[in-house]
């Protein structure tokens, strides 16, 4: 039960207004809180711990336990319309608490949910049949918002089809920041990729290979209508490492019947496809973004001036930071220096990477990093191990993920996709995948010695049709 209520949990994160709403990041939260649930007694029952390798459950552990010490430990809370902070009674007065208790509370009960999320994601990761649903889900709910993207650009929709909320000119599908929808295309079209290559490379049936072709082409073009300029130029980036990591398995020989000559009409059809779409669906906003792009590029921009405010930040949030999700509240204060050249309420630092320095501080800031690279470069290591053995599904699968990985994690450089609750869970889903790397990044099964000459090796992949 727990892990086909999780599979609903990807579909409704994104569906939900892209989980960017406080009632659907809480709707979320409960969801995940009820799957966690069941799986612990259901480990319960089984008297068995949870299947988490020790690092990740050691780091998820250490950031909880920092995140929830904060706001045990609080020294303030914030009255935002006041302006007033309210000083509380810290139980450990020398130890760390955050500045504004309440926005920390409200951080930490998302945190928890999808810290718990990538430790149960990681389990569930570990069999064949259900890495390949976890995929499978994200693959065809990410095509699926496409489709309502593209419907809402032909049909010139003012806003999503349901409700009065008007959106402006540059929302797509069920987001209302162009950026968040551009970030998350880039986490899911990799692993539509996979499953199209790998169906050419399996002979599936002819119709499933036209549908993930269709899908791929369809998550393409919606990347190039996009209005983000930096989710835009990580497509093109991904794009690039697709073609070249391609090329190189052909020209090792890794793939039996195809070609280079093959492979490069296909990907000439293909950008011929998506370069069409995309015209037809309408490239103005875009083009209109693009054209501002040398004038923003100046000492005066907003997000360059905000980051060197959150360098100053830095070393005052220390070891241990401000506190979870006080990047909003402690901000206003830093920014005194630049007078009104830094305008408006900045709820993220349109760089992910600062802002969680300044809220967790060096010690929080290393957790994450464990978390994020660890299962990365584990599973890296794991594959250059055994090259030479992985079946060219396992090569696929592991190079989708990584990609999609790659492409948001950069846009994090220059925005805030990590702090959108449908981007994080995807991204944990992935990397969940990747920390259970030992179960599936590895030679293919064979049966009994006495029985091998006589049948083929069960191999456990994901991406396999």
């Amino acid at each position: 039960m727990p892990r086909w209520m999780f599979l609903g949990a990807l579909v409704y994160a994104p569906w939900a207004y892209g989980s960017t709403r406080d009632w659907t990041i809480a709707g979320l939260d409960i969801l995940i809180a009820v799957i966690v649930t069941l799986w612990v007694m259901g480990c319960l029952l089984r008297r068995e711990w949870p299947s988490v390798p020790p690092v990740l459950g050691i780091a998820a552990s250490a950031l909880a336990v920092q995140g929830w010490f904060h706001v045990g430990n609080a020294k303030f809370d914030y009255d935002p319309a006041g302006l007033e902070f309210t000083s509380l009674s810290p139980l450990l007065p020398w130890a760390p608490g955050t500045l504004h208790q309440s926005l920390s509370l409200q951080s930490m009960v998302h945190i928890s949910a999808m810290l718990a999320a990538l430790c149960f994601a990681c389990e569930m990761a570990q069999r064949a049949v259900w890495r390949k649903r976890l995929l499978w889900t994200m693959a065809v709910t990410g095509v699926s918002l496409v489709l309502l993207g593209l419907v809402q650009r032909f049909a010139n929709a003012p806003a999503i089809f349901w409700g009065p909320e008007e959106m402006g000119p540059s929302f797509f599908a069920t987001y209302r920041y162009h950026s968040n929808a551009g970030a998350f295309l880039n986490l899911v079209w990799p692993i539509v990729a996979g499953f199209t290559l790998v169906g050419f490379l399996r002979g599936t049936p002819g119709w499933k290979r036209c549908l993930w072709t269709a899908a791929l082409v369809l998550c393409l073009a919606a990347t190039a209508i996009i209005a983000s300029r930096a989710a835009a130029a990580m497509t093109l980036l991904l794009l690039i490492l697709w073609g070249g990591w391609v090329f190189r398995e052909i020209a090792r020989s890794q793939w039996k019947g195809v070609t280079v000559a093959t492979a490069a009409v296909a990907t000439l059809v293909m950008i011929l496809l998506i370069g069409s779409l995309a015209a037809l669906a309408g490239l103005d906003v875009s083009v209109k973004r693009w054209n501002k792009f040398d004038r923003e590029i100046t000492e005066e921009n907003p997000r360059l001036l905000t980051a060197q405010v959150c360098l100053d930040m830095i070393p005052e949030a220390g070891v241990w930071g401000f506190g979870p999700g006080t990047f909003q509240t402690a901000f206003p204060y830093f920014t005194h220096r630049f007078g009104d050249k830094i305008e408006g309420r900045w709820i993220f630092a349109h760089e992910d990477y600062l802002q969680t320095l300044i809220e967790w501080g060096y010690a929080g800031g290393a957790g994450w990093a464990v978390l994020v690279l660890g299962g990365l470069l584990n599973s890296v290591a794991r594959a250059f191990r055994h090259r030479d053995r992985l079946p060219i599904e396992v090569r696929v699968t592991h190079f989708s993920i990584l990609t999609g990985l790659a492409g948001v994690l950069l846009h994090a450089l220059v925005d805030f996709p990590l702090q959108i609750a449908s981007i994080q869970l995807y991204v944990v889903v992935l990397l969940g995948i990747l920390w259970a790397n030992r179960h599936w990044l590895r030679e293919p099964k064979q049966h009994s010695r006495h029985h091998r000459s006589k049948t083929t090796p069960v191999q456990d992949v994901a991406l396999a049709p």
